[in-house]
């Protein structure tokens, strides 16, 4: 999986769909804010909108004196993105939080019965000036980290410390040009990005790509990042972003982050969703086994893959 992989992926970029709101009414009397201040206020204002979405997904099962066997589990998992977006003239300006964290209760095992199943916090921030009808001149910062420790369970009596808070973390700052065809995708090219890994956890600096006893990488290359966002039908939603970097310095080794969501909304709080993410780094180790006593044995880089189906309440604002 390595020179040249992922040459071509689809084209597609999401965007969120804002809805405008009326901006504040003056009431009679209050004779000290005058017209022009309003006016004022609404030219700085109106061009901002706030779309986001958070929810809490949830699933229990029990067993008592169930025949055909089977173990009690609690799984809980909540969520947020949040967006604060300015568009004015020739000028745009996306900000995105999304945040995810979630765990796992499981009574088989009495020495880890809870697990890590969700842990994710990812800023981006992308601002652009329109050069030409569908294209901008554009620079992008983004940010990608967990909350948490994190364990990989190779025996069901040990476990071994893999991540943490920025460990690893990961940062892009780029300059580039976007290509915003319509609402619903778009295609952000930068021949100028620098990108910077941080573990600040030195036991688990070879895992990702450091050498021994370093706290930070820095790479330069080349940088891609393709985003879509469209209803498939009404009430199903694909939102899909995928990432694609390459350092010049192994130019042709690329790293992939793709993640999809595809929500189904059954009401105005209750949707399900399926969301997948695959990610390929050609500087992170996979496991390939472990010893008796639990120390894990590290290989080469393998496809990462990830899938969560889940049912629960969700509110859009």
């Amino acid at each position: 999986m390595k020179k040249t992989l992922f040459s071509t992926l689809l084209l597609v970029l999401s965007f969120s769909i804002y809805a405008q709101n009326d901006l504040l009414n003056a009431s009679k009397g209050k004779g000290n804010i005058s017209l022009d201040s309003i006016n004022a206020a609404s030219k700085d204002t109106a061009f901002w909108f706030f779309p986001g979405v958070t929810g809490l997904n949830f699933t229990q099962t029990a067993f008592v004196n169930w025949a055909e066997g089977g173990q009690n589990s609690i799984t809980g998992n909540a969520f947020v993105q949040l967006n604060a977006n300015y568009r004015k003239k020739k000028m745009l300006w996306n900000n995105n939080l999304s945040a995810e964290y979630g765990k796992f209760y499981s009574s088989v095992n009495p020495n880890f019965h809870w697990k890590k199943n969700a842990d994710r916090l990812s800023l981006t921030s992308n601002f652009g000036y329109q050069a030409t009808k569908h294209w901008y001149y554009a620079a992008l910062v983004n940010f990608r980290t967990q909350f948490s420790k994190g364990y990989d369970y190779p025996t069901d009596s040990t476990r071994t410390y893999v991540s943490n808070f920025m460990a690893p973390g990961y940062l892009i700052t780029s300059i580039g040009m976007n290509y915003i065809p319509n609402k619903y995708a778009s295609l952000y090219l930068s021949p100028t990005t620098a990108r910077f890994v941080f573990v600040r956890d030195t036991i688990l600096s070879i895992r990702y790509g450091l050498d021994e006893g370093k706290t930070v990488k820095a790479e330069f290359g080349a940088y891609a990042v393709v985003l879509n966002n469209f209803d498939i039908m009404k009430n199903v939603n694909l939102n899909s972003k995928l990432e694609l970097f390459s350092a010049y310095e192994t130019f042709g080794n690329v790293v992939v982050n793709w993640e999809m969501l595809l929500t189904m909304k059954v009401n105005k709080y209750v949707n399900a969703s399926v969301r997948t993410v695959l990610r390929y780094d050609d500087a992170v180790k996979s496991i390939q086994g472990a010893t008796e006593d639990g120390t894990e044995i590290l290989g080469g880089p393998k496809v990462q893959f990830m899938d969560v189906i889940a049912v629960g309440f969700a509110y859009n604002f």
